[in-house]
């Protein structure tokens, strides 16, 4: 199981990170998790079970990398990337 912490530096950023309701009306059903680079935040749905807020945990981080290495990758090749990475993680029991 991995750790959710409250905060998390990213590119020399620390990151607050909040479980609670994330609504989006805009992105819909699948919007289960949000970063805001600017005031450096991480919001993830409350709603979901733990494996799929670990998974989106590592998704929104992805973004924050993303963000700081001004790459500015599509979301797909963000979901694509994070699913992976965290599937390896947790395969491996590297989520300790």
């Amino acid at each position: 199981m991995m750790k959710i912490p409250n905060k998390i530096k990213i590119g020399g950023h620390e990151y607050s990170v909040k479980i609670t309701k994330v609504t989006d009306e805009a992105k819909g059903a699948s919007n289960w998790g949000r970063s805001y680079h600017a005031t450096q935040k991480i919001f993830i749905d409350k709603e979901l079970s733990r494996t799929k807020q670990e998974e989106t945990f590592v998704h929104e981080i992805v973004h924050c990398i993303e963000s700081f290495m001004e790459s500015n990758s599509k979301e797909n090749h963000v979901t694509r990337f994070s699913n992976g990475l965290y599937q390896v993680l947790k395969e491996n029991n590297l989520l300790k």
